[in-house]
């Protein structure tokens, strides 16, 4: 692990921050780039994805802490040392969502014409910020004999590298998106979104149920709170794939 990159006058430059900052900002250019040849306006789009950031941040957190929440409840002042670590993923995509829904009908642009075009830019981002985690030592998996051994644990127990597992899933999703975007034919608007939101949930379940080990993910039922998400994702993405034909008439 290379939790800290650098060091400037003794102030640490995490590995993890960096990442995921170059994941952000390659994210919200290629899809701008993409939505300009679209005729959307770049700065439209530019704007979009600074809200976007803060959204995924503040619901990253957000979620975390309320996972965590006997742990905040003792240390209130905790909750705003994000450097520290703590960002769950669905919380920011959940809160992305909701601001993104938010911000599109004041522009009066459409929620899943604009959408389509961000998620693949979506799961590349966190294809790339999944390597941060590896960085960091994060988000590590369940004990395996054949592999990684995590330093910050202290504990010298080779486990599931599952941070690049699911850094190359979400690569290939990126690859499934772009591709069924630009070229498929049958294509309905919402389609890329409603696949994004099958894909991921599925490869988050198969980390979650098979690979994870970190126990500070919290509970829902038998499952981890990121696996119970999962499963609204898969009805949801296959739910909007299967209206969308219905709509059509096919």
């Amino acid at each position: 692990m290379h939790p800290v990159l650098f060091n400037i006058f003794g102030f640490e430059i995490k590995t993890y921050g960096v990442i995921v900052a170059i994941a952000f900002l390659a994210g919200i250019y290629l899809a701008s780039e993409l939505a300009e040849k679209e005729g959307v306006k770049k700065d439209d789009m530019l704007d979009l994805g600074l809200l976007v950031i803060i959204c995924s941040l503040l619901g990253a957190r957000i979620l975390y802490v309320a996972v965590e929440w006997k742990y905040f409840l003792k240390n209130p002042l905790a909750m705003l040392k994000v450097w520290e670590g703590g960002l769950v993923y669905y919380g920011g995509f959940i809160l992305s969502v909701i601001g993104a829904m938010w911000w599109l009908a004041r522009k009066k642009l459409s929620f899943f014409m604009i959408t389509d075009i961000m998620v693949p830019f979506l799961a590349l981002s966190h294809a790339i910020a999944r390597i941060g985690c590896f960085f960091s030592g994060c988000c590590y998996g369940r004990p395996y004999a054949h592999g990684v051994i995590f330093p910050n644990l202290g504990d010298n127990t080779p486990r599931f590298p599952v941070q690049l597992y699911e850094s190359a899933a979400n690569f290939v999703n990126f690859l499934i998106l772009i591709l069924f975007y630009k070229y498929s034919k049958k294509r309905k608007q919402g389609d890329v979104f409603f696949l994004y939101l099958l894909n991921y949930g599925v490869i988050r379940s198969v980390m979650e149920n098979f690979f994870r080990g970190d126990p500070e993910r919290g509970t829902v039922f038998f499952l981890s709170t990121s696996a119970f998400i999962s499963l609204f994702l898969i009805v949801s993405g296959a739910a909007g794939l299967v209206y969308n034909r219905l709509a059509h008439g096919k």
